[in-house]
């Protein structure tokens, strides 16, 4: 059993130095990442000041650079702070604050109920936005993460965008939940995204990866995945229903393409699962639909050994009673006569009949047609439960390989 979470703190009441400068820079109306990134600028420069007493060669400074993300046009296009504004949102933070050696942004516990825009943000260190909630879209398109980002156990209520932002470190999404949109859509593949959403929670719509090229390390462990839209019968709502089914055909064919890159097959296996469903749901009325719907239930879309094993026996168990219940007035046929026939009948490499006597037999053909007609459904229906029993296997195997 995980710990409690500690009580999320407003923002607006909070005495933590990093959110004053979140909210001090979303008051810009027209760039809100400006005031960040100028900032994150003067805190990189500090940083790099204290290079200078140790003689370091070009390619150590380089590398320290690199590290901290001042190699990158992002850091480069940033526009410093003026001199008012530096020293404003430098009293957000105690005196003795030694801004040489602030390694990581912590903004962890706390509950923002307005919107949040970081579009083109900065983040040289660290960030950390561990059980946060944010009450309010948040915008964090074309941000560049260039250490780790971390929000663990965070809550976005509404829609948060994540297009072309860039994560050098693989970003933690553990036990987020989603509660609407959630965008990862990136216009280049020159580098391969990161993140893993272990427990994550999207309630209403599947992510959007479009433009992404999965690294090895993205994970999706124990993720719960949104419902699949169903439709009502109602034409007012039948053309939102359609586009939301063909939105989601889309995400998650894009993401098996993906798992099936990196080599995990069990992403690979669900989105397929979850794909078949939505055109099962996104069919017009007709036969197809009916035979859709039927590979669903009775499989689960090819997924499941269980169902059809089930199946199976509950098939064979009702034909068992019913012959049995026949055979409890013939003395020539006993239960383990109709156990033989009819597992036989269902299962014919079984030769169950050659156990069975000359005259036991003849009882059994002057059984009702009733009887009759229930063993040759279970005959026919017997070998294609046992087809789906072994495409699932065959996956099954083919994945722990």
């Amino acid at each position: 059993m995980s710990d409690p979470k500690p009580d999320r703190i407003l923002a607006e009441e909070s005495d933590n130095p990093w959110v004053k400068l979140i909210l001090w820079s979303n008051e810009d109306p027209l760039r809100p990442a400006n005031r960040w990134n100028g900032f994150m600028k003067y805190l990189a420069e500090e940083s790099l000041s204290t290079l200078e007493p140790l003689n370091l060669t070009d390619e150590q400074r380089l590398g320290f650079m690199k590290d901290w993300g001042t190699d990158s046009a992002e850091f480069k296009r940033t526009l410093p702070l003026s001199g008012d504004e530096l020293e404003h949102a430098k009293n957000f933070f105690p005196n003795e604050t030694d801004f040489r050696n602030q390694l990581c942004t912590t903004i962890e516990n706390h509950s923002f109920s307005n919107g949040l825009y970081f579009r083109g943000a900065f983040f040289a260190r660290p960030i950390s936005f561990e059980n946060c909630c944010f009450e309010r879209p948040v915008n964090f398109y074309g941000a560049s993460f260039n250490s780790a980002a971390i929000f663990s156990d965070s809550t976005f209520s509404k829609e948060v965008n994540f297009a072309d932002a860039q994560f050098r470190v693989a970003a933690l999404f553990d036990r987020v939940t989603f509660c609407r949109e959630v965008n990862f859509y990136r216009q280049q593949t020159d580098n391969n995204f990161a993140a893993i959403f272990r427990k994550a929670i999207f309630k209403t719509m599947t992510p959007r990866f479009h433009g992404q090229k999965f690294h090895p390390g993205c994970m999706f462990q124990c993720v719960t995945w949104p419902k699949i839209p169903k439709r009502n019968g109602h034409k007012k709502t039948e053309d939102t229903i359609e586009h939301a089914l063909l939105d989601e055909i889309a995400c998650y064919e894009y993401i098996r393409t993906q798992a099936e890159n990196i080599g995990q097959l069990e992403l690979r296996k669900e989105m397929i699962r979850r794909e078949l469903a939505c055109r099962a749901e996104l069919a017009e009325p007709s036969f197809e639909r009916l035979l859709r719907k039927a590979y669903g239930w009775i499989c689960d879309h090819g997924t499941s050994i269980v169902r059809p094993a089930l199946a199976l026996l509950c098939i064979w168990g009702f034909t068992f009673l019913a012959w049995r219940g026949w055979a409890a007035q013939e003395a020539a046929v006993t239960t383990w006569d109709v156990l033989y026939h009819t597992g036989g009948r269902m299962l014919p490499f079984v030769g169950g009949h050659a156990y069975v006597e000359e005259h036991t037999l003849k009882a059994l053909r002057a059984a009702p047609h009733v009887l009759h007609f229930l063993s040759a459904m279970a005959a026919i229906l017997s070998p294609l439960l046992l087809f789906l029993m072994a495409l699932a296997l065959r996956l099954k195997f083919r994945m722990s390989v």
